[in-house]
């Protein structure tokens, strides 16, 4: 995710790396048991899993990074004094709203004994996650198993999230839905409501599987949604068929397949949302996924949107002091004549090959480090050394490895103590802070840590500008977020949804991202990208010039986004 220095060749090694796309870290393969497509049955023999969430990953060819070879230490005379360690607080949404509370239940996990894992608890702390966009919102997540008549009367909304084909539903949740209650239904069983479909004015009709690559063509992969064709990644995929009698029902969405035939994918009918997949499923920045996280809203009552503004998030990565100044001096120069607010992540000590690169030693980065300080940039530490640096051996290189997941071997690293992580983070934010720079919020470098070292990371910095990885039943995956959320591990997560400019994902796809983001009620583009891009010794297929860099901004700007400090946002408050 690095640069190289003229006159030298990169060595080129293979890497997955996050494009938008969730990646599934276990070495599970699993496949959707799919239905026969016609009318199931009201009882089944056999269990019928979806896929897990993501399991979507590019490779691509990183250049490793080469160290600026003309760095002149910095004049002691223009160092800034250091900081003061201060205490960090995010944006409080002052509110005296009432509490709300949201339920959401999911199909009991399958077995230990079961080769399978259904994902079901995974979707729904991801839809969890999602909630967490409302500062006065509280997420109860059950399974359905556990279901107690009249919680779903009693509940702002109640979601169902239906990922075992045919599973057992309690009577006591049917003959609630049957009674009014507000809830939304999603991907499997809906058949099992039996005549109470009829009464909501749906019918079932079947279930469209898809498993070879001539099938998973010809379904259903785009779904039409406020005048934007959103879309479902070609993998295997099943899709449930209703019937909606539109006077009784609205539909939002249709899914639409090859052939131009279109069945309801979003349906209201009056308290009662149907959702025809699981859109958590293999998601991606232009997925039907962001149906779902903007009809949140909808689902919820939520008639504030009217409010929202187009905003859009810039963010500078891996600034690092083994860099040449050439690149972030260039960035900032458009950024000074657009004058427009900024972010950027800063790595506090670098290595490359085993040695040590130092602030001081490169003046001419810090110099610019400096200037974007006093232009406003919010600065953001990106891990310590993003590297491997004293946890295994080898280390790789700063901005290359990772450094609180072992990548390699896909697990946690066995140094890696979460007093150790803790110590890591507070040890860079030193440095920054004895430097004259304050970071203020967090990016953990690859979006990839052990799922228990979130919280340590929260222990020193509350906001995070980045995608998470979360692990529930035995799947680990990853999420973005259109809009700030309160996550899981009760991090105030800044958007990051349009990915960033690299080879086969240019500044094209980029503003396509942020197309399929202006739809939504309250919409954020928020990207990142690496200064080295913009070098005049760096020729690889995802270079920028100056210009190219400025036009990025203002396309985003031409889509009605206005650029803002991210560490100005705050949650919405759900009336």
């Amino acid at each position: 995710m690095k640069r190289f220095s003229a006159g030298r060749r990169p060595p080129v090694r293979r890497s997955a790396v996050w494009l938008g796309f969730l990646t599934v870290t276990l070495g599970l393969t699993l496949s959707a048991c799919g239905g026969s497509g016609d009318t199931p049955p009201a009882t089944s023999a056999d269990t019928r899993v979806t896929p897990l969430p993501g399991a979507v990953q590019l490779d691509w060819h990183r250049q490793v990074p080469l160290p600026f070879a003309h760095r002149q230490p910095i004049d002691p005379a223009q160092l800034l004094p250091p900081l003061a360690d201060l205490a960090l607080e995010t944006p409080e949404t002052l509110t005296n709203a009432p509490r709300r509370t949201v339920r959401v239940y999911y199909s009991d996990p399958l077995p230990a004994s079961s080769p399978y894992r259904d994902g079901g608890s995974f979707h729904a702390l991801m839809l969890r996650n999602l909630l967490g966009q409302y500062a006065n919102v509280d997420v109860e997540l059950r399974p359905i198993s556990q279901y107690q008549a009249g919680a779903a009367l009693s509940s702002r909304r109640t979601f169902y999230i239906g990922t075992v084909y045919d599973e057992p539903i309690p009577a006591a949740f049917l003959d609630d839905v049957k009674a009014g209650a507000p809830v939304t239904w999603i991907g499997y069983n809906l058949w099992e409501l039996g005549s109470g479909l009829e009464g909501l004015g749906l019918s079932y009709r079947k279930l469209h599987t898809a498993l070879t690559p001539e099938q998973i063509a010809a379904t259903f992969t785009t779904v039409e949604y406020k005048n934007y064709a959103y879309h479902k990644y070609p993998a295997p995929m099943e899709i449930n068929e209703v019937a909606a009698d539109p006077a009784r029902t609205r539909t939002l969405a249709l899914a639409r397949d090859a052939a131009g035939d279109r069945i309801p994918y979003l349906v209201q009918s009056g308290n009662f949302y149907y959702v025809a997949d699981n859109p958590f499923q293999y998601i991606t920045p232009t997925d039907r996924y962001l149906v779902m996280a903007d009809s949140l809203g909808t689902m919820l009552g939520d008639t504030s949107a009217a409010t929202c503004r187009k905003r859009a998030i810039l963010r500078l990565e891996d600034i690092s002091p083994a860099d040449n100044p050439e690149g972030l001096r260039t960035m900032l120069d458009v950024i000074q004549e657009l004058r427009i607010p900024f972010a950027l992540t800063v790595i506090p000590e670098a290595y490359y090959q085993g040695v040590k690169y130092d602030w001081k030693a490169n003046g001419g980065e810090l110099l610019q480090l400096y200037r974007a300080a006093a232009l406003g940039g919010a600065v953001i530490q990106h891990g310590y050394t993003h590297n491997y640096h004293g946890l295994k051996t080898p280390e790789g290189d700063s901005g290359d490895a990772w450094e609180f997941w072992d990548k390699e071997a896909e697990r946690p690293l066995a140094a890696l103590t979460p007093e150790v992580a803790e110590r890591r983070v507070r040890t860079g934010r030193q440095i920054l802070l004895g430097l004259g720079v304050r970071p203020q919020s967090w990016t953990t470098p690859h979006y990839e840590a052990d799922t228990t070292l979130y919280p340590v990371f929260n222990r020193v910095y509350p906001s995070a500008l980045e995608r998470r990885m979360y692990q529930v039943d035995g799947v680990r995956a990853g999420q973005f977020f259109p809009y700030p959320v309160r996550d899981a591990y009760g991090t105030l997560v800044l958007p990051e949804n349009l990915g960033n400019i690299q080879e086969g994902y240019l500044a094209d796809a980029v503003l396509e991202a942020a197309e399929a983001n202006r739809n939504l009620a309250c919409p954020y583009a928020s990207l990142f990208v690496h200064p080295y891009l913009v070098e005049s010794d760096y020729t690889g297929p995802d270079r920028l010039s100056k210009a190219d860099f400025r036009k990025l901004i203002t396309d985003i700007q031409a889509k009605g986004y206005t650029f803002v400090n991210p560490l100005n946002l705050t949650l919405r408050v759900l009336p």
